[in-house]
Parts: structure tokens; C-alpha cells; sequence
């Protein structure tokens, strides 16, 4: 039996070559033999609404099975830990998640990236110190969401693994992204 993999894609116009749709191509290229992908459509994606997308997200993941992988891939990155720490019981008492990747993830609150709504709050980042294993993956030519952003995340998730791409840029659709499946797949 396959692993569900719930992918949270990013903000913005979907489909054809657009926003996560290249990266979730190559994830189920690379993955599809032990992975069932699960990539639902966001509510929205042009002019989200945090809480429209926790919403998706929260709907999603009831319907994974335990043990799942949760994935996000930009705004979906910072959404997914957005999610979990308002709901810490489902990967603290529950085991609901394998693993946990946040890529190319804006961290909210940085110089020209200051929306509250998508902001993570002091005491939410103090709930995700728990929060293991959790996987931060930013390709380090990402000229969209800039590598700064990954290192504040690992500046308040010390427990979290970094995976530093070199020139997967920030849709991940082309470049090397081997250390990123490779670290998917032990979780298979």
C-alpha cells in the first residue's frame, strides 16, 4: 500500500507550468511507486484567505490516512505549519504525520513579507519547537522567496533537518532536487 503524500501547493495561477504544478510532476515521477499524492486544489489561489486555506487543509488531512507525509510549496509551506500549530494533537498525540516539509516557505514578518494574516504567531512558533521531524527545503538561487527566509525558520526550529538546494530555484520545476527526494523516500 502506497504512503499518502498531502501536497499544499503554492499561492497564484495553477496548472499547465504554473505555481507548484511542475514540482508536484517531478515529486510524482520520482515518488509515484511509493507515494499516492494527494494535491488538492486551494481555495482561491490568487487572492488567498488564510483561513479558507486551513480550512482545505484541515478537510485534506482528515481524509489521509495515519502516517501520511504533509507537504507545502510556498505560501503552502508556511500554511501547513500555519495549520499545525493551531492543531498541535494531530502530530502530537496522534502520530497523524510521518514527516513534515516546508519548502521555499515565506517566513511572514520579514522586511517586505509583513502580512499578520499569514504571520506565525510567537506562541504558535513556540508550539512548532515541538514539532518533529519536520523538513525545511529552500533552493539557495530562490529569487522569489529569498534563502533568508529558510534560516529564520531554522533560527526558531533548531530541531528541524535543512535541506539546501543550489539552483532548484523557487518553483522547484527544474534544477537538482535529489537530496529533497531522498529524504521523501525514507519516509516510504
Amino acid at each position: 500500500m502506497l504512503r499518502d503524500l498531502v501536497f499544499i501547493h503554492s499561492a497564484g495561477p495553477q496548472g499547465c507550468k504554473n505555481g507548484s504544478t511542475g514540482l508536484i510532476a517531478r515529486l510524482e515521477a520520482a515518488l509515484g511507486d511509493k507515494f499516492h499524492i494527494i494535491a488538492p486544489l486551494m481555495p482561491d489561489p490568487e487572492r488567498p484567505d488564510i483561513d479558507a486555506w486551513l480550512d482545505e487543509i484541515a478537510k485534506t488531512v482528515s481524509q489521509a490516512r495515519s502516517g501520511a507525509v504533509l507537504m507545502g510549496h510556498s505560501l503552502g509551506g508556511s500554511s501547513i505549519l500555519q495549520y499545525l500549530a493551531r492543531n498541535p494533537e494531530i502530530w502530537r498525540d496522534n502520530n497523524r504525520f510521518a514527516a513534515v516539509f516546508s519548502i521555499a516557505a515565506p517566513f511572514w514578518g520579514l522586511e517586505d513579507w509583513e502580512v499578520t494574516d499569514f504571520s506565525l504567531t510567537e506562541d504558535e512558533l513556540a508550539v512548532l519547537t515541538g514539532c518533529r521531524p519536520m523538513h525545511l527545503c529552500h533552493s539557495k538561487d530562490d529569487k522569489i522567496v529569498g534563502f533568508a527566509h529558510c534560516e529564520t525558520y531554522l533560527q526558531h526550529f533548531a530541531q528541524a533537518d535543512q535541506i539546501a538546494l543550489k539552483d532548484a530555484g523557487h518553483a522547484l520545476s527544474d534544477g537538482d532536487i535529489t537530496a529533497l527526494i531522498e529524504k521523501i523516500r525514507i519516509y516510504a
